[in-house]
Order: structure tokens, then sequence, then C-alpha cells
């Protein structure tokens, strides 16, 4: 699938594209693409031939689009003509253009030892998101403080990889990182300032 993907750029760079999404059902593979210079999507179809995988179907879609277009610079019709026409000719007024600007998916980035300390904590990811994630941090090391202190009868070893997991927590939530991408449910998605495409969150 990713070559065929890198494959369709060459077609979508000539059609201009701001955004694109490629999704398969069980009959048709689809790429719609909205270019820079629309605000409506224009849809590319193909119908699915029966033992096909949807990657085959999809670079057969992006063989024949892209052989349209070489036809009509061929036969002398400008780039941008040939681009516009087909663009044009595909046009679909009722997808909404939002329906395929991927969401910036955003998650916490842990080292292998914060992942660590986060463990010892009994905290989860999701905690990580929280506007009170410093009161969190405090009110899990006091938690787990009463177990593990060596005045109630702890383990002084686990006390201190708790004290410093508290320590190292506390330093990643002054300046928490996260990774991000973008992308859309379900179907794989194209960023044309990026020129890549996504898989589906």
């Amino acid at each position: 699938m990713n070559w065929v993907l890198s494959l369709s750029k060459g077609l979508l760079k000539a059609l201009n594209t701001r955004y694109a999404a490629f999704f398969f059902t069980s009959n048709h593979v689809i790429l719609d693409t909205l270019p820079v210079f629309s605000k409506r999507i224009s849809r590319f179809v193909a119908r699915r031939a029966p033992g096909n995988k949807p990657a085959q179907d999809l670079k057969n879609l992006i063989l024949r689009s892209g052989e349209e277009w070489h036809d009509m610079v061929h036969n002398r019709t400008s780039r941008s003509y040939a681009s516009f026409y087909m663009l044009e000719r595909n046009q679909q007024g009722r997808i909404d253009p939002q329906s395929i600007m991927p969401d910036r998916n955003s998650k916490p980035r842990l080292s292998k030892d914060e992942r660590t300390c986060l463990k010892i904590l009994d905290l989860e990811n999701e905690d990580l998101s929280s506007d009170s994630l410093m009161v969190k941090i405090r009110h899990a090391y006091k938690k787990m403080a009463k177990r593990y202190h060596p005045d109630v009868g702890g383990d002084a070893e686990k006390f201190k990889q708790l004290s410093r997991a508290h320590e190292q927590m506390l330093i990643w939530a002054e300046n928490p990182q996260y990774t991000s991408r973008k992308a859309l449910e379900d179907c794989w998605s194209y960023d044309g300032s990026t020129n890549r495409w996504s898989p589906p969150l």
C-alpha cells in the first residue's frame, strides 16, 4: 500500500492537491482530492476487480488517471487546463471539504526511563494530558510513599525509586513533550504541504 500511495504523489502534484484521502469499500476504491485553488472536493472512483487487493485497484485508478492527464498534455493542452478539466469533471459539491482536512493527533512523548517512572507512580498516559498534572503526580507520590517509606516498614530501595520517579515526572510536567501527526479516521490522508501520506488513526 505504501508504494502505491507513493506512486500517487505525481498525480496529486499534477492536480495541485492541498489535501487528499484514500479509502475503499467492497466495491470501489475512492481517492478524494482538494486542490489548493478550490473549496470543492473532486472524487476519483474505480470499481474493484474481483480478487484484487485495494492497493492494486488504487494503482490502476492512479495509472489510468495519470495517462489521461498525460494524453491531454501530449495533445497540446496546457498542464493547468488538463488538471482543471479532470478536477471539474470529478467535482462533488456535496462532500464537505473539512472531511479530508486531517486533525492533529497529539500524544505524550516519553523516554523509556520516563515510562518506567510513570509506571512506578501508578499513573496512566491519559493522566499526562490533565490540566492538574502536577497535582496528580504529587498525589500519586504521597499515596505510594505511605506504602514504601522505610519509617512505616516499607522497602528503602523501592522508596528511593519512587522519589526519583516523582522528581523525573515533575521535570517532564514542567516542559511536556508531545508527538503529533495529522491523520483521519478510517482512511489514509495526504498533506500537500509535506507531500506525505499518513495512515488512518
